[in-house]
């Protein structure tokens, strides 16, 4: 049976909302990447304040952990359905930003930057330059069409 010409631009139409709202869905892994940034920074300015509370900051370092892996996966799980540029960007992003961190943690125990007589700040100076990656990714998965 051939639709008639109502029918198939009623068709197109209710496929390109379909798409629209999977793009939106996509943004969704922006805020999975910020989520994991902020979580990286925090813990960072966290390990620079462990010697003076040494305690607590292992305690919020976990809730932290915790509340991250947790919110990630609800976020992930809320995600019903996503495009395959949306979770390309996304798995890049995270290969990317491991590639990136682990290059910011060997040049700093290379340089001695995180050395015992150093200040504590350096590492959270570290966690912040590590992040950029991620900051970046969520930005442009953030300005996906939708």
């Amino acid at each position: 049976m051939i639709p008639t010409q109502q029918e198939a631009q009623a068709a197109l139409a209710e496929a390109d909302r379909a798409a629209a709202r999977i793009r939106r869905s996509d943004k969704q892994f922006g805020a999975i990447l910020l989520g994991i940034a902020a979580a990286y920074v925090a813990i960072g300015v966290l390990v620079a304040l462990a010697p003076a509370v040494p305690g607590f900051a292992l305690i919020a370092i976990l809730v932290i952990l915790v509340g991250a892996l947790g919110g990630g996966v609800i976020l992930l799980l809320r995600i019903r359905a996503y495009s395959r540029t949306g979770i390309l960007q996304f798995t890049v992003s995270c290969a990317a930003f491991s590639f990136w961190n682990a290059m910011v943690v060997g040049v700093s125990s290379a340089t001695r930057w995180w050395a015992p007589n150093q200040p504590t700040s350096h590492f959270t100076v570290s966690a912040v330059v590590a992040a950029i990656p991620l900051v970046i990714a969520a930005w442009l998965v953030s300005r996906t069409r939708g």
